[in-house]
């Protein structure tokens, strides 16, 4: 399985930013074959959407009545109304509201029967009963999940995402691919990008969600021997505090220009929560001691936001140019830094007038996946040319997955490290990676 995702690749997937999930995510469609996948794959991303105050619809395709054909307290109609009500409850339990429930009723198991014109039926469906929801992202099962009705429903959830225009984040869970999956059935490397998600403070809402569904625990239905039952055993990959999801790669190609920090800021003055994000915090603390100097002459700091980074570079630089393309982010800076007489804020695009003169200390924090590759390229050229030598060049990314932007961080970080070995004269001296961000410092040497 060398072309591969493995399950070992997943356990080291990039995270979905848990403290952003709103923004990143916002309103979500989830589209589950039966009852219980909802709670299965995407139970704790469900709950914390909610408890962020984003809408979620949950529409199942089937009412999951083929579970136990040979009960004859629960004949499939009967089945099928309990495990609806069943699902009801696992959804309130995860916060969703009961306008936001849907069951279309198709057959248990019998969807790859569906015919083109009923499969666009469903999809005409779907988008009535999500239209004006504001919708950011879809969530379907896995296109190779092992199961008939599972390929069915991505095959639905793609047609969806196509109505929308394709502008829909479109993210696949997997579900039969942890037991049943066949070395077939899993992602080539070339096809998706493996994110998950944190869920440890969701965990006990996701746990009590699928404990709603009893007839599937083996705790309703006791007559029918042959029945289906979620044993402890195929509930083991959905017992912990991680999902996982697969992404295609679809990044918008073109850099976020002015327009796209404008609308940011005109929401929020500080939309990444800078002032009181446990990671900025501890990323501000851990790259200022990795520059592992104090008495920098003269400071760039390339993308400023609202001033809460440059605020702790005033102290370690006797001067310092702080820029950003935002006019709103520097006029917080100003705020945030009024103390500091050592600071010259600029709102510039770094690219079209990079500052002039030269500098001992540049940045490069959280802002080089805003650039388009050839972009971020001639922009490592004007911070190579604007270095010192022995100046130190920090550059900090969030490694984690984002939706909007052109590269990820690991992108930024692995074309620094091919332009820093292709120039010669650089030496790495820190390299930091965490769970959440790759932090290193670079000094030119000659």
């Amino acid at each position: 399985m060398k072309d591969r995702i493995t399950e070992l690749d997943l356990k080291e997937a990039p995270f979905l930013n848990k403290e952003r999930i709103a923004e990143d995510v916002g309103n979500s469609l989830i589209l589950a074959p039966h009852p219980d996948d909802e709670s299965l794959g995407c139970g704790g991303l469900i709950a914390m959407l909610r408890s962020s105050g984003k809408n979620v619809i949950v529409i199942y395709i089937t009412s999951g009545s083929a579970s136990h054909l040979n009960s004859s307290l629960y004949p499939p109609q009967k089945l099928a109304k309990l495990r609806e009500k069943e699902a009801t409850n696992a959804c309130l339990e995860l916060g969703v509201l009961q306008e936001n429930i849907h069951f279309l009723g198709f057959q248990d198991g019998q969807l790859i029967k569906l015919d083109s014109v009923k499969i666009i039926e469903t999809v005409d469906n779907i988008v009535c009963i999500t239209a004006n929801k504001s919708l950011k992202s879809i969530f379907f099962p896995w296109r190779r999940d092992p199961h008939p009705d599972h390929i069915v429903t991505n095959t639905i959830g793609k047609l969806v995402t196509k109505r929308y225009n394709n502008e829909l984040i479109q993210l696949e869970y997997p579900i039969w691919l942890w037991k049943n999956g066949k070395c077939d059935d899993w992602p080539f490397q070339s096809e998706i990008n493996p994110v998950r998600l944190n869920i440890s403070d969701y965990y006990k809402i996701k746990k009590r969600a699928i404990e709603k569904h009893k007839s599937q625990l083996g705790k309703i239905i006791n007559d029918d021997p042959n029945g289906f039952v979620l044993t402890d055993d195929l509930l083991k990959p959905f017992d912990g505090n991680y999902e996982y999801f697969f992404t295609e790669n679809k990044r918008n190609q073109k850099a976020l220009e002015k327009d796209y920090f404008d609308k940011i800021y005109h929401n929020s003055n500080d939309p990444w929560n800078f002032k009181n994000s446990t990671y900025e915090i501890e990323k501000y603390k851990n790259s200022i001691s990795a520059l592992n100097k104090t008495d920098f002459k003269k400071g760039l700091e390339i993308g400023c936001s609202i001033g809460v980074q440059t605020n702790l570079l005033a102290k370690i630089c006797n001067s310092l140019i702080a820029v950003d393309i935002s006019e709103k982010a520097i006029c917080e800076a100003k705020k945030i830094c009024n103390e500091n007489t050592n600071i010259e804020f600029k709102v510039t695009n770094i690219l079209r007038d990079f500052p002039s003169g030269t500098f001992d200390l540049i940045t490069l924090c959280e802002v080089g996946y805003y650039f388009e590759k050839d972009s971020l390229l001639e922009l490592y050229q004007k911070i190579d040319s604007a270095l010192v030598k022995y100046g130190r060049f920090l550059v900090v990314h969030w490694i984690g997955f984002v939706p909007d932007y052109p590269l990820s961080g690991n992108d930024v970080h692995n074309k620094l490290k091919k332009f820093m070995i292709e120039k010669e004269n650089y030496k790495m001296l820190a390299n930091q990676r965490t769970e959440y961000y790759r932090l290193e410092v670079w000094v030119k040497t000659h």
